[in-house]
């Protein structure tokens, strides 16, 4: 009987778990509530997203993030930093600037950038773009 009863714990903590793995995976939903939270309003443009972390995956806190238009109008960019655990948020640039267009950096003082991650759901035509960068300590110069 307590093995049964273990054995019905154990399927249905499993069941729960498999259950809420699209909640937890980047996509699907995530792009669809992020993009209601945000209104994804036309005025706006697409919104831009995502996390700046060091190569083993740690948050870089205060990390400045930049969206710039390429061959946009001068000063066609917004600067932000990110918050204590890496995130970041940028609103959109305007309704007639073509997400393509837009181009996402990362820095923090001592280190440099590594790598970068773009994550767009092309099925929801407004919806924010997720951009992940990857920094690392810059070599020490003497």
């Amino acid at each position: 009987m307590k093995k049964m009863i273990l054995g019905l714990a154990g399927l249905a903590f499993a069941a729960g778990t498999l259950a809420s793995l699209p909640a937890l995976a980047n996509g699907g939903d995530f792009f669809n509530e992020l993009s209601e939270s945000w209104g994804a309003n036309s005025d706006t443009g697409v919104p831009y997203f995502g996390w700046v972390r060091d190569t083993k995956g740690k948050p870089i806190a205060r990390a400045i993030v930049t969206a710039t238009v390429q061959n946009g109008a001068d000063g066609q960019s917004v600067t932000i930093i990110s918050d204590n655990l890496g995130h970041y948020k940028i609103p959109g640039l305007g309704k007639d600037v073509n997400p393509k267009n837009v181009v996402i950096d990362c820095a923090k003082a001592g280190f440099r950038p590594v790598s970068q991650d773009r994550r767009v759901l092309r099925t929801l035509p407004k919806a924010p773009i997720e951009v992940d960068c990857k920094l690392a300590p810059a070599a020490a110069t003497s």
